[in-house]
């Protein structure tokens, strides 16, 4: 089909765009796609088309050359680069876009000289992209070539959207010297002295990459640097940017979140570098988004300024996440002084993540002991009532074991029977403090894992050597973090006592079962093998052919410290699964994935193979193979994110091989979905769901997906919520 040329839109507007081309034509848009997706998660009016919308035909010449650039990425260069070098000189700026992209996320310098000739493309969004692939390709290194060719293109360039992309990207550069911080600091004070009018600018996308970048620039500082007063200015000037007509939203679109989005990242870069003035706290205490007001009080929490308006003020805050911060705020400058009255009234809050945030807090003693001691005590009489949810007392037997151990016995006890694995989990933890060694090794026995990890970090408190069968039986087990922990109190209580064959024999066990994502639990048993000693070159030489490099080169250094002699790893990968191909990519853009949560309702994630190809593959290759179906979310972080899609419900367990990393230029905004690793390359098919702005995982975690219906379902997710059932929806 042609294409349909949108003009000014936000990212999710191609959606929009293809709905409208359905109801016009009385055709399934079966695959849509922007151009360009800018650093500032928006897109230039200049360079947006929606392409292939219409119904499922032959996948483009777009769709081909998006697919091969997908898979040289995916091999990270082993089968070359030729392709996606090739595709630099397309005649299509998407396809130089995407090339430049891919060239980025090598993360290797040597790609700065091809990369920088892009930044003089006639074409604003390659010149925006081409930002952030000089900037990624630098990721841990020296950015001082890409600092400066940044900010020479900032006084050249005259496009919106792609003025915001420098900004953005010179802002988060690590910068090395007080001389180089000082250089960005006048860089993007200059961009500010750019800015087109509102007029010229309408979707606000310079000023929303100028705020990213200041934002990332303050935050990079790590509270030793100050903004320059001209920096300053601007980013008070920003905090007051606002959209004729509209007061935005968390969900909306256009630019009304644009500036709402603005202002949260201004104020976050005031509080970073603790230059927001009194005046102005007080000034964005009364602002309609409760993102700014969390911004405030975070201020507070950091800093103790105006702690006497703004606490109080965020206490009664009508939005619970700005409620949350209020009590975090309260913990550190009230509470030594006044007493946990407030904290005690949020534990009552109606909103589950105040609450929640409450009764962690409340694991200290207050000054009235007694008050808090009685108040604890009557949420986790609750556990005894089998319709009464258990997540706020059980969280709360666990404080009231930290302040007052002796009430805490019949609660561990009773706690330790509950059908809930999560519950005896929270057991264990409360009887770690309590002492409960006898409750503790009960627990230690326990069928669920995670029960018996939490157990064994207790025992290796209250019993140190005493438990080393318990530590020695859980080497038996399948679950990456109980092995993990069982190594290292091994390790910690009694290395000498400990028979290297039981910890051979674990490592062999995972090393059979040839799981990328279990390479944690593997290194931390080939080191507790070298601590515990015992071991031949024989038991450790087929590790260096192993099929996980990181496993190999762990397993020469120990041979080369036991023989004294180098050795080197020679490692043979798992065959690579194949990247998407061009038909694949085009079912994929269409597609999401619904979540059927039990209790709570649905949730839809919009994939978006346009930032992440490989990723969203998985997502709905598993969603569709019944991978989530009955798993949970196992990690809620109010104010931060929600994690789950754990086939273990923890960190370590996840789909059999790792997934690549995609990182583009997608901001982490409440909403998106990102992918869960331990490192770059890692990607285990958890997922987290962000709950808030997190911008500063921008540029280090993959996005290929974002909430479109459900947030509140979202909103609503507790520990333990139980994914019923997935399913892949055409949208």
């Amino acid at each position: 089909m042609g294409a349909i040329w949108m003009g000014s839109a936000r990212v999710r507007g191609w959606r929009t765009a293809c709905q409208a081309f359905t109801s016009r034509t009385g055709r399934r848009a079966f695959t849509c796609r922007v151009g360009h997706v800018l650093a500032t998660g928006l897109v230039a009016a200049s360079t947006v088309v929606v392409t292939g919308c219409g119904s499922e035909s032959a996948p483009s010449e777009h769709d081909a050359a998006y697919a091969e650039i997908v898979d040289d990425e995916d091999a990270r260069g082993e089968v070359g680069l030729d392709r996606v070098r090739a595709h630099l000189g397309s005649e299509d700026p998407a396809v130089r876009a995407m090339a430049v992209r891919a060239l980025g996320r090598m993360e290797d310098p040597d790609q700065l000289e091809r990369l920088s000739g892009m930044l003089d493309d006639p074409d604003p969004g390659v010149r925006a992209a081409t930002a952030t692939a000089m900037a990624q390709a630098v990721h841990g290194d020296d950015p001082g070539p890409v600092s400066a060719a940044l900010t020479t293109r900032i006084g050249r360039e005259t496009d919106p959207a792609a003025l915001g992309s420098l900004a953005t990207n010179l802002g988060r550069l690590a910068f090395g010297s007080p001389e180089d911080r000082a250089g960005a600091d006048e860089a993007l004070a200059s961009v500010a002295d750019r800015l087109p009018t509102q007029g010229e600018d309408p979707e606000l996308v310079a000023r929303l990459g100028l705020a990213r970048g200041i934002e990332a620039f303050a935050r990079g500082s790590r509270g030793d640097y100050t903004l320059s007063p001209e920096l300053l200015n601007a980013t008070v000037s920003l905090s007051s940017v606002l959209a004729t007509g509209d007061v935005g939203g968390d969900m909306g679109g256009g630019p009304a979140l644009a500036a709402t989005r603005i202002r949260r990242l201004a104020t976050a870069a005031l509080v970073h570098t603790g230059q927001l003035a009194p005046t102005d706290a007080v000034r964005l205490l009364g602002d309609p988004d409760w993102g700014v007001r969390r911004h405030v009080v975070i201020g507070t929490a950091r800093h103790g300024t105006t702690s006497g308006e703004v606490i109080p003020a965020g206490l009664e805050d009508p939005d619970p996440r700005v409620r949350v911060e209020a009590l975090r705020a309260h913990d550190r400058w009230v509470r030594p002084e006044e007493g946990c009255a407030a904290l005690l009234q949020a534990m009552g809050d109606g909103d589950p993540h105040v609450a929640a945030t409450a009764i962690g807090l409340a694991a200290r003693p207050c000054p009235d002991l007694e008050s808090q001691r009685q108040a604890l005590a009557a949420k986790v009489a609750a556990l005894d009532d089998p319709d009464a949810d258990w997540r706020g007392p059980a969280r709360s037997l666990h404080s009231l074991a930290g302040i007052a151990p002796g009430d805490a016995g019949d609660g561990v006890a009773g706690a330790a029977r509950h059908t809930n694995p999560f519950v005896r989990a929270w057991a264990a933890r409360a009887a770690a403090l309590t002492g409960d060694a006898a409750a503790l090794t009960g627990l230690s026995d326990d069928s669920d894992a995670n029960v018996r990890e939490a157990a064994l970090r207790g025992l290796g408190a209250v019993a140190g050597g005493g438990a080393r069968d318990a530590y020695a039986a859980a080497l038996e087990s399948d679950d990456p973090q109980l092995v993990m922990t069982a190594t290292r109190l091994l390790v910690e209580h009694g290395a000498g006592e400990t028979s290297v064959s039981v910890l051979l024999a674990a490592l062999a066990r995972f090393t059979a079962a040839q799981r990328e994502t279990e390479r944690d639990a593997r290194l931390a048993l080939l080191d507790g093998i070298g601590a515990v000693g015992g071991f031949s070159s024989d038991d450790f030489t087929p590790y260096l052919a192993d099929f996980d490099p990181v496993v190999a080169d762990r397993a020469a250094a120990l041979l080369t410290e036991l023989t004294g002699t180098g050795h080197e790893a020679a490692p043979r990968r798992l065959p690579r699964a194949g990247a998407p191909d061009a038909a694949r990519l085009v079912e994929l853009a269409s597609s999401a994935v619904r979540l059927h949560m039990a209790g709570l309702g649905d949730i839809v994630i919009a994939l978006r193979p346009d930032l992440a190809a490989t990723n969203a593959d998985r997502f709905a290759r598993l969603a569709n193979e019944g991978h989530f179906d009955g798993l949970t979310f196992h990690r809620v972080e109010p104010n931060f994110v929600i994690q789950g899609g754990s086939p273990h419900a923890n960190e370590y367990a996840g789909d059999g091989p790792y997934s690549r990393d995609e990182i583009s230029d997608q901001a982490h905004w409440r909403g998106t979905v990102g992918l869960s690793t331990r490192g770059r390359d890692t990607g285990d098919a958890q997922i987290f769901i962000n709950l808030t702005d997190n911008v500063r995982l921008d540029f280090n975690y993959t996005v290929y997906g974002e909430v479109v219906e459900g947030m509140e379902i979202v909103d609503a997710v507790q520990e333990g919520a139980v994914i019923e059932r997935a399913e892949v929806i055409v949208r």
